[in-house]
């Protein structure tokens, strides 16, 4: 992705606002709110067309906020793709 996203917001501390949630992040390979969702508390799902690369980034940067992350490759505005049962 150029430019990159930032996503680090170093000064940022969560208050577990999303304490053992999920958030749901479609488009998520470009690591928009990837790392404030987790800092939160929230373990993320990603959805991604084709960035597998900048996708991974996002469950490491996700798993270094200690919570998990669900990497899911697809494209959501394709109706068969979602039928499909993930």
């Amino acid at each position: 992705m150029s430019p990159l996203a930032l996503y680090d917001a170093p000064f940022y501390l969560g208050s577990d606002k999303l304490k053992d949630k999920f958030a749901i992040v479609s488009g998520g390979d470009s690591g928009i709110r990837r790392v404030l969702f987790a800092r939160e508390g929230a373990d993320i799902v990603i959805l991604h067309l084709d960035e597998d690369k900048d996708a991974e980034e996002t469950a490491d940067a996700v798993a270094r906020e200690g919570r998990r992350c669900l990497v899911i490759k697809g494209d959501v505005k394709d109706s068969r793709w979602l039928r499909q049962g993930r």
